[in-house]
């Protein structure tokens, strides 16, 4: 069975900071560190966290917290 970032084309913002990516169908979002080079010249994904957006639904706490986010970075 294929994955969902193997057949999903994901919602994504890259910065300086990191990335930042929505599986929209599979309801995820990954928060990635830069990617960054190695001394052999190799690139490397930074370190990726996924959550799960399904398992955050209806909880009005965690949506409160997230558009105070929001608003801080306006």
């Amino acid at each position: 069975m294929a994955r969902y970032y193997e057949v999903e084309i994901p919602e994504s913002v890259v910065t300086e900071f990191g990335e930042f990516k929505y599986y929209k169908e599979a309801k995820k979002l990954q928060v990635s560190l830069p990617k960054w080079k190695s001394l052999d010249d190799e690139i490397h994904h930074g370190k990726t966290v996924t959550l799960d957006m399904n398992d955050f639904k209806g909880n009005e706490e965690l949506k409160t917290l997230l558009n105070m986010v929001l608003a801080e970075i306006g």
